[in-house]
């Protein structure tokens, strides 16, 4: 029976499911459209194939979880189930069960995998996309150790109601006793708050740390871009330099395609540009050799070509034949930059896609004046550095907030719903309030102060979560940019978990009202 009821209510989910699908599904390719993730002819189309696999997906889903919460209460005894009936003693309840130790594994493989990024492999912390599951980590590790973690935390905020009357001895009981329900009803805010700030602030964390190492890296006080996105021609490059005191290192994009000394072959990005002015206009961090002493045949390489200066390399440029070259001088690693620069003989007529201006102050505006009209646009460092946090994240910043918003939303309607239950579930605890001499006030208060505490242990948990996932970011980005510093953007933060707190508060109000309502409320005590 139990069964049964289990793929009815599955199927009329998936059902309702695939019919918001159908309008979803196109609004979420234009967003990806837009922001330029997918191509431009992206467009969602309706296969039968993908939803009817969704559907036997959430039909095996809703299975499972019956099946198991069923040999499960199969196997509790009869003495258990009248503790249960009558409330738990605080510890009386086992909780290191395989939940607990699949908890404390997520936490270890997520410090080590931090520990390794951090030690051999930092620059992975600079892709967003790729750490985003090394992030996840913590939080699923908190989750499923809410029950270990939530009797500690529940007496260290109920601690102040202990001496609060009534309502306060009575919340602090109730969400002691019952600690398993209070941690099953607080991982869903821990999910929606934990997500939130962990991804939101590594982005910006992440964003931050580019924005400085681009700001530090260059000498120049201005730096050229274009207006459009056709770089910059030589014509506007002859106006810049035209401008007595004005210095100019134009940046020429290539791509060419190495195979290392394991047989892996992959395409570089780097610039092609003058060595002596890129020299004069940038301060790139050398771990050996000259940026002076890049030729037509050699190149200047960062610490992941893994190779020292005077050492020959092969690479093939975009279009052209292979060549062999001379390691000029080594970069050290960062968290962006290019993988190497050319000599810009490598790339003549070849537009630049930006270039480095040192001028004096009265110079800069005379420059200003020289650039009008030829669709170039002259910005100070600190202006550049912010574009090019923009244009590297761009991608991976819309990537991740579609990711956080469905798993938000998601964890959203799992607030609601675990909210409602519990709160239907205590429907005989509101009748013995009331028959006890409780106001209907009072008991909707009680429940609502419960929610409360609830709500407040899945945010400690989050924020305990996200502090791990943070620790390791750091240890990560500080091997690359020292002065990498946690950046968090709280008012999306702060929004989203004011919504998450505010969804459980008003469910959990709105069913204790509905069951303390004169017909529901004499149906129950005629029950009891």
């Amino acid at each position: 029976m139990i069964l049964a009821e289990a793929l009815l209510l599955g199927g009329a989910g998936c059902v309702a499911g695939c019919l918001i699908s159908l309008a979803g599904a196109p609004a979420l390719a234009a967003t990806l459209v837009s922001g330029g993730i997918a191509p431009s002819w992206f467009r969602a189309g309706i296969s039968p194939g993908p939803l009817l696999l969704a559907c036997l997906a959430g039909l095996a889903v809703a299975v499972l979880g019956v099946t198991a919460a069923s040999r499960r209460a199969a196997t509790v005894r009869p003495t258990e189930a009248l503790r249960e009936s009558t409330g738990e003693t605080p510890g009386s309840r086992r909780v290191w069960s395989a939940r607990t130790w699949w908890g404390l594994g997520f936490l270890v493989v997520a410090l080590m995998g931090m520990g390794v990024i951090a030690v051999a492999l930092p620059e992975i912390s600079t892709v967003p996309v790729v750490y985003l599951w090394v992030l996840l980590m913590p939080i699923a590790a908190a989750a499923l150790l809410a029950p270990v973690l939530t009797p500690a935390l529940l007496r260290l905020l109920t601690w102040p109601w202990a001496r609060g009357g009534a309502i306060g001895v009575l919340v602090r009981e109730n969400t002691l006793t019952m600690v398993r329900r209070t941690a099953a009803t607080a991982v869903p805010v821990l999910l929606t708050v934990g997500l939130s700030l962990t991804l939101l602030g590594a982005l910006e964390t992440i964003g931050q740390a580019r924005v400085a190492e681009a700001a530090g890296q260059v000498r120049a006080g201005h730096v050229l871009v274009p207006a459009g996105g056709s770089g910059i021609d030589a014509a506007a490059l002859e106006r810049a330099r035209s401008v007595p005191g004005v210095e100019v290192a134009a940046l020429s994009p290539v791509t060419v395609r190495r195979t290392d000394d394991f047989g892996v072959t992959e395409d570089l990005f780097g610039y092609a540009t003058a060595p002596g002015p890129l020299a004069a206009t940038t301060d790139l961090p050398l771990a050996a050799g000259s940026l002076r002493a890049l030729g037509r045949d050699s190149i200047v390489v960062n610490e992941a070509w893994e190779v020292d200066v005077g050492r020959r390399v092969e690479v093939t440029p975009e279009g052209g034949r292979p060549v062999q070259l001379t390691v000029a001088a080594v970069v050290e690693g960062g968290v962006g930059g290019a993988d190497f620069y050319l000599d810009a003989s490598r790339a003549s007529g070849v537009p630049a896609e930006l270039a480095y201006v040192r001028a004096p102050a009265e110079a800069a505006a005379a420059l200003r004046e020289a650039l009008k009209g030829t669709g170039v646009t002259l910005l100070t460092r600190d202006e550049w550095a912010a574009t090019v946090r923009d244009s590297d994240q761009g991608t991976s910043v819309i990537g991740m907030m579609v990711t956080l918003g469905i798993a938000v939303v998601y964890s959203c309607i799992s607030i609601v719903n675990t909210m409602v239950m519990a709160a239907a579930g205590r429907r005989r605890d509101l009748v013995m309030l009331r028959l006890a001499g409780a106001t209907r006030r009072q008991a909707v208060l009680s429940l609502l102060a419960e929610s409360i505490v609830v709500v407040a242990v899945g945010m400690v948990l989050a924020a305990v979560a996200a502090a791990v996932g943070f620790a390791g970011l750091l240890a990560a980005l500080t091997q690359l940019l020292p002065a990498a510093s946690l950046t968090i953007p709280w008012a999306p933060v702060v929004a989203l978990t004011a919504a998450g707190a505010l969804l459980a508060i008003v469910a959990t109000t709105l069913t204790a009202g509905a069951t303390l309502r004169a017909p529901a409320l004499a149906r129950a005590v005629a029950a009891e």
